[in-house]
């Protein structure tokens, strides 16, 4: 009887030790993103290397390059002069084209971002009527 309590006992911890070790790695890949400036981003050099970050900037035209899968890309974007590669795989939004706007979500590795997450922005949806045609008439 006492063996059969031990072994009991034995398959008891390890089926917890397994749940536990379960819930702990999925709190890691759902850590907080914060929000890094290209510039401060790079300037975290290898202490940043892994860890989630959000970094906005504009995609720099010509830079985009697809992948024959349709979900795979890389481009570079710019935010106040200072660029960093970025490489995607995923559903890539309808929204997203070359000079647009973009919030990403990722890691950064090795100097580039490895985006899982892109957002574009709309400014001009949220624009007034007297910016957009100011801008029509620069144009």
């Amino acid at each position: 009887m006492s063996r059969r309590r031990v072994t009991i006992f034995v398959v008891f911890a390890a089926v917890i030790g397994i749940i536990g070790y379960l819930i702990a790695s999925g709190f890691e890949d759902t850590t907080v993103a914060y929000y890094q400036k290209v510039d401060e981003l790079k300037a975290l050099g290898a202490s940043a290397d892994g860890k989630n970050y959000r970094v906005s900037g504009q995609v720099i035209a010509g830079s985009v390059a697809r992948a024959d899968d349709g979900l795979s890309m890389t481009f570079t974007i710019d935010e106040l002069g200072n660029k960093m590669d970025v490489s995607y795989h995923g559903i890539i939004p309808d929204t997203f084209k070359e000079g647009a706007g973009v919030l990403l979500e990722g890691k950064y590795i090795d100097g580039r971002f490895e985006a899982t997450n892109i957002m574009t922005k709309c400014a001009s949806k949220y624009e007034s009527e007297g910016q957009m045609q100011s801008k029509q008439t620069a144009s």
